[in-house]
């Protein structure tokens, strides 16, 4: 089970590159090194003015993309039997490189707000499928097929995953166009009414991301209880359900903290951590819920224990 155990590592240092990546952000540090890939044509630059967060995103970026580019190869070497597990291996060397050319925009074209928010859409997914591989390179070598209870829990569960993921993507989009206090200080009205007709791009972006939190946070404390009342749901899920009812309050919490605390650091960077956080969750939460085994037998070599020194499935 080393692939697996990979593919969970794999996923672990995609979630530190979203904390660095939000780090950037709230910094506005993205065009501290004015060149890419190098900065200031080095490879390591004089860590200072906002240097030490923008080229350690890229390293990191740098170090995520390597052990994607290796999980794929391990899964085209060990698991090609396996058209779906295959598939997302393929697709994850795509999105990391697409992600690396979006960085590149990013500074090149001095941070327009669409190819800002494009990076961060693209990272989200490609978090969401790091996670996927980390659960499915253990659950395709089982033989037992999904059940119609489990299809029907994941049916549950999708929707809610589809909508953190909007949300999260609203937030970039209204960060990037310089949107946190687009209405103030005003915490259930912007510029004295519930939605202002008349107001900048900013301010839409901001009221967006403001309904569309509502609605997550409404989604995940619903699921949550749905789940609990089903006579099926495991442990394991039910203590995921808490977790991300308890974490959701929390965001919501640190959402108004960083409106009425002035965009403070440390509050905007626990808010984008802690999103990225729960969106894994209900990643994981589906994947528990509905697990996806293989509907056919695995072949006997991809059971097998590899050598010293090699991985094996």
């Amino acid at each position: 089970m080393r692939l697996h155990r990979f593919a969970i590592a794999v996923a672990l240092a995609t979630w530190v590159l979203t904390i660095f990546g939000g780090v950037v952000s709230t910094t506005e540090s993205g065009l501290a090194c004015p060149d890419w890939p190098l900065c200031e044509g080095k490879f390591i630059p004089q860590m200072v003015d906002g240097k030490q967060y923008e080229h350690s995103h890229r390293l990191v970026a740098s170090f995520v993309g390597v052990m994607m580019f290796g999980l794929c190869a391990l899964i085209i070497k060990y698991r090609r039997h396996d058209r779906l597990l295959l598939g997302l291996g393929i697709v994850g060397a795509v999105l990391v490189s697409v992600q690396a050319v979006l960085g590149a925009f990013t500074v090149i074209l001095k941070l327009p707000w669409w190819v800002t928010s494009a990076h961060f859409a693209t990272a989200m997914g490609f978090f969401g499928l790091s996670v996927t591989l980390a659960f499915l390179t253990r659950q395709r070598l089982a033989a037992k097929p999904r059940t119609a209870e489990q299809v029907r829990l994941g049916r549950a569960v999708l929707p809610v995953v589809v909508l953190v993921y909007l949300q999260l993507v609203a937030g970039a989009v209204m960060r990037h166009l310089r949107g946190g206090l687009a209405c103030g200080y005003e915490i259930l009205t912007c510029q004295g009414s519930l939605w202002p007709t008349d107001a900048y791009l900013s301010v839409h972006a901001h009221m967006v991301h403001r309904l569309l939190g509502v609605l997550s946070a409404l989604a995940i404390v619903g699921l949550s209880a749905w789940l609990w009342r089903q006579p099926s749901t495991s442990r394991a899920a039910r203590a995921m359900a808490v977790l991300l009812s308890v974490g959701v309050v929390a965001q919501v919490a640190l959402g108004v903290l960083t409106v009425l605390w002035s965009r403070e650091l440390v509050t905007m960077n626990t808010h984008s951590t802690l999103g990225a956080a729960l969106f894994a969750l209900l990643v994981s939460l589906y994947w528990v819920v509905a697990p996806v085994p293989a509907a056919r037998p695995v072949p006997a070599a991809a059971r097998d224990v590899a050598p010293i020194g090699a991985v094996e499935a």
